[in-house]
């Protein structure tokens, strides 16, 4: 029986170094039905089209890669509302469903800063559209004064495509039952399968085997993604 050879708190250790290897881009962002925003948000970080986009999806649509390739090198602890600094082209901010009232107010305080820069865009993501959102009226319009796109999830083609991508630059190769297994029993966001892939890659690295499914499984546990019912 295959058995791993460190504690589970040591796979999690070694994660950065494996994750730092596929940034998020454009490049590697997975269009499907998305190509016009990815379009639009690749302008607008090269300093044209509009000064305002706002996206939203569901969680796992990819939503916060989009703005880390908008803003390379960022992480998502930089996307509360920063703020505006002349000379600074390109802002966003994630998840503004959550910003409270103080935090709604530097939005607004923002928006009308980049609004009043010719060379500044601003970039918001959040989960609704954007009339649904608990945000002061001021907040929405400044939203509604540029284009709003939602940002479809991939389907389970494309997205089983981008994760055997992303397997294949840890040197895993994703076999019919893996890939059966994991879309009957794991969540769909591309986050959480790729972190399942690290965990994978570093069993295997410690361990000296291949990935195999029993390693995959051995990996859900140890990275705390949770198994969805698959019956559901």
């Amino acid at each position: 029986m295959e058995s791993s050879s460190l504690p589970p708190d040591q796979y999690l250790l070694d994660l950065p170094e494996l994750q730092g290897r596929d940034r998020p881009t454009f490049a590697n962002f997975i269009p499907g039905e998305n190509t016009e925003v990815l379009a639009v948000l690749c302008g607008m970080a090269a300093g044209r089209g509009p000064k305002f986009l706002y996206i939203y999806g569901p969680r796992g649509a990819g939503l916060t890669h989009l703005l880390e390739a908008f803003l390379p090198g960022s992480t998502e602890s930089d996307f509360r509302v920063p703020l505006y600094q002349p000379g600074v082209a390109k802002y966003a901010v994630d998840d503004i469903e959550t910003l409270d009232e103080g935090y709604s107010r530097e939005l607004l305080q923002l928006q009308n800063a980049v609004y009043g820069d010719p060379d500044a865009r601003l970039v918001c993501a959040g989960r609704f559209p954007p009339k649904e959102l608990p945000l002061p009226e001021g907040v929405k319009n400044r939203l509604l004064g540029g284009p709003c796109y939602f940002v479809a999830p991939l389907n389970e083609e494309d997205r089983f495509r981008e994760l055997s991508r992303q397997a294949a630059l840890r040197g895993i190769l994703l076999t019919p039952d893996m890939t059966q297994w994991m879309s009957r029993h794991l969540p769909r966001d591309m986050r959480s399968l790729t972190r399942i892939m690290d965990v994978a890659n570093q069993i295997a690295l410690h361990s000296k085997r291949r990935v195999t499914l029993q390693i995959i499984r051995e990996a859900v546990k140890v990275s705390g993604v949770e198994e969805k019912d698959p019956e559901l």
